[in-house]
């Protein structure tokens, strides 16, 4: 009798690290954010990536798809992850004991609003981005220019880096709205005209670019609405001492 109380108490010790091990978050999560300027939705995707935890989030009201979020930390039932934008905001939640809740918050400049998540479905496959097409190496570096959205003036900056394979990745940052690092889709070009999909935002870019190739002039579209111009500049990288 001893020996088979002695088993159930190691049990029950064991249990809570068991509980803690099994916690899975992976899924399509969804949940609605309260804030004073009225609703706004989310969907985040949230699955594994080999051997890390990762995320895709949804905001269909502003038209972004698929804008990846992170690190994602799980620890446990406690999920948390970055996302970009202005105030650093981030998502810290607990999984619930069923696995089809995440209650949590959403912290942003200071403010912190509750946010709750509901399990939808299991994780959607993500779609990975083409090969670059054409030359594409020039655009290596930083361009900026300024969008005049109607009167509102918004300061993009490209950011193209090399891959360790040679490809072009690159980003888009709208600096006024603290929106940075949003993935570029795919580079293409042909000639002297560059495209680029902004698949994240529903946006595209084309433009062509000069004969130094140090700045490009074209059109910046987003959504269905007409496109604007938009002319972008190579910044010249700082010399080092």
């Amino acid at each position: 009798m001893k020996r088979y109380l002695a088993l159930l108490a190691g049990m029950s010790l064991l249990a809570p690290a068991a509980a803690l091990a099994a916690a899975n978050p992976a899924g399509v999560w969804e949940g609605t954010l309260k804030t004073p300027g009225g609703d706004l939705g989310f969907v985040f995707n949230i699955h594994r990536d080999g051997d890390k935890w990762v995320a895709e989030a949804d905001v269909p009201l502003q038209g972004v798809s698929g804008l990846p979020v992170g690190p994602v930390k799980v620890e446990g039932a406690a999920i948390g992850f970055s996302m970009p934008g202005g105030g650093d905001p981030r998502f810290d939640g607990k999984l619930s004991d069923d696995g089809k809740t995440i209650s949590g918050a959403f912290v942003a400049g200071g403010q912190s609003i509750p946010l709750e998540l509901k399990w939808k479905s299991e994780p959607k496959a993500v779609e990975k981005a083409p090969a670059n097409s054409g030359d594409v190496k020039v655009l290596e570096g930083v361009w900026e220019g300024v969008l005049d959205a109607n009167g509102n003036l918004l300061h993009l900056r490209f950011n193209f880096t090399k891959n360790s394979d040679g490809s072009i990745a690159g980003t888009l940052d709208s600096l006024d709205q603290g929106a940075n690092g949003l993935p570029i889709t795919s580079i293409a070009r042909a000639g002297d005209t560059v495209k680029l999909d902004l698949k994240v935002i529903s946006g595209s870019y084309e433009g062509t670019l000069n004969k130094d190739a140090s700045a490009m002039s074209g059109t910046f579209q987003q959504g269905p609405g007409p496109g604007l111009p938009l002319t972008v500049q190579r910044k010249q990288a700082e010399k080092k001492n």
